[in-house]
């Protein structure tokens, strides 16, 4: 018989894993003992200082201030500030082209709308479009009329600008003047007005015009002066309107373009210096303007080169659908000092009479109207065709320009050479370039000049303006047709 084994306690309950736990026991109550002993004493201590000083009569004198004191008013919670006005936006202009602008100046003061003229001029400005808007108000209340939109002209470039002219028909007449706009670009307008220049014919209507006062910052107080630099920034404003004063290089080379393109030659020679300009040469450029119908690129038809304040270099550009090119030439400007008038001292014809040459030989004549003479100085030359002595179509036309010329003055004289190519007997040369300076004095006394004014030589084959034969001794046709021609000389 097998007896069970005892029953043996764990080791965790009687063993040695009591022994923490007790000292965890005895931690706990020594810590009680050490609150209740010194802890709460030292809280009970206080409470006594507190209540003893609370019980003394100056503190109930303040308890009792302090509960009769009134409590503050509630402070109002913010009004909301009433919204403001939407600002009215400024215009939204935007130019493509310098004329858009410039047609659009003129729709708004042909209906009378000053106010958007006024800011058209100013690019919006509010400093300047008030003062534009009653420039425009009084030049309509002394009687000038816009003409009509399609008759805004591109004048030209002069430094980073662009040049358009407003045209103005004057009170009692239809004589037309023009307010001149300098124009450069602009981000948001595209183009906008940097500078208006106003005839002198329009001058009152500018001096009675208030001046604009300049912005001032805003540290500066109402009636008080400004500092010295804010003052200074004042005087050195310009104004947007000014007028002219007649010393505008562009502008004098514009109009003497335009009376060479309306072959105007006594108009045009008055912006001329006789002693630096050869008559020949202006009247040769008029008579290329005439048969060539030439007109001012609209493009692109003054640059101005060269702009000092005494010499200016402009160039012209002009175009001719008749004979479909593009030409130019060059026009040198200028004067002895500021106060003294441009002259006209120079006219480079090279590209405009190279280009004129080619288009005119398809033709069957030459027609290069200033010659080199070779025995010095320019001619005008009218041209034959062979074994010919009548007047070619072209040569009549030149021929009106010189009359006119002529009539003009008759203290002037003027001398006819004929001339031949080398082809034919010297004899029969020479009486064939006679007959054609006898026709060419003809023709004058025609159109109305004077025999008197008039003198005519034949001199054959003895002076060629261009060789005979070419290099290898073989005939030069095309040499030989620049020597059949009638030569004038203006004796002036």
């Amino acid at each position: 018989m097998q007896i069970p084994p005892r029953s043996t306690p764990p080791r965790s309950v009687y063993g040695g894993s009591l022994v923490p736990v007790l000292i965890v026991v005895a931690a706990l109550v020594l810590s009680t003992a050490i609150f209740f002993l010194f802890t709460k004493k030292k809280i009970q201590a206080q409470k006594d200082a507190v209540a003893e000083e609370a019980s003394t009569p100056a503190a109930t004198a303040k308890a009792a201030a302090e509960i009769a004191k009134p409590a503050p008013p509630a402070t109002p919670p913010p009004m909301a500030k009433p919204p403001e006005p939407p600002k009215p936006a400024p215009p939204a202009f935007a130019f493509a082209r310098p004329l858009d602008l410039g047609r659009q100046l003129v729709r708004s003061l042909t209906t009378g709308d000053f106010a958007t003229a006024g800011k058209l001029a100013a690019a919006s400005d509010a400093d300047q479009s008030d003062s534009a808007a009653k420039l425009f108000e009084k030049l309509a209340a002394m009687g000038y009329k816009p003409a009509a939109e399609d008759q805004v002209e591109l004048l030209g470039l002069v430094e980073n600008r662009t040049r358009i002219t407003l045209p103005f028909v004057m009170p009692g007449s239809q004589e037309t003047v023009r307010i001149q706009l300098d124009l450069e670009r602009d981000e948001k307008m595209g183009w906008k007005v940097a500078k208006a220049t106003l005839p002198k014919a329009m001058s009152s209507a500018i001096a009675s015009m208030p001046a604009t006062p300049p912005p001032v910052p805003s540290t500066v107080k109402p009636g008080t002066t400004p500092p010295p630099p804010v003052a200074a920034a004042a005087a050195a404003m310009k104004p947007l309107f000014t007028v002219e004063d007649g010393t505008d290089a562009l502008a004098f080379a514009s109009d003497f373009v335009r009376h060479l393109l309306k072959h105007d030659f006594n108009a045009a020679r008055s912006f001329v210096d006789d002693k630096k300009v050869p008559v020949e040469r202006l009247l040769g450029l008029c008579i290329v303007f005439e048969e060539g119908q030439y007109s001012l690129n609209p493009a692109k038809p003054l640059i101005v080169t060269i702009a000092n304040p005494e010499v200016s270099w402009v160039i012209a550009q002009v175009q001719s659908e008749s004979l479909q090119q593009n030409t130019e030439f060059g026009v040198e400007l200028k004067r002895a000092d500021i106060a003294q008038p441009w002259k006209i001292v120079g006219l480079n014809l090279s590209d405009i009479l190279g280009s004129f040459a080619k288009s005119a030989s398809k033709l069957g004549v030459p027609y290069t109207p200033i010659v080199k003479n070779p025995k010095g100085g320019e001619s005008l030359a009218l041209y034959f065709e062979y074994d010919r002595a009548e007047l070619h179509p072209r040569a009549l036309k030149q021929l009106e320009v010189i009359s006119a010329l002529m009539k003009a003055d008759s203290s002037k004289k003027l001398r006819i050479a004929g001339h031949t190519d080398e082809k034919g007997e010297d004899g029969y040369n020479i009486r064939l370039s006679h007959g054609r300076a006898e026709a060419v004095k003809k023709q004058l006394a025609i159109l109305g000049v004077p025999a008197a004014q008039v003198e005519t030589t034949g001199l054959g084959k003895a002076q060629p303006l261009s060789p005979n034969k070419k290099s290898d001794g073989t005939d030069d046709p095309e040499g030989r047709s620049h020597n059949r021609r009638a030569e004038i000389y203006l004796d002036f």
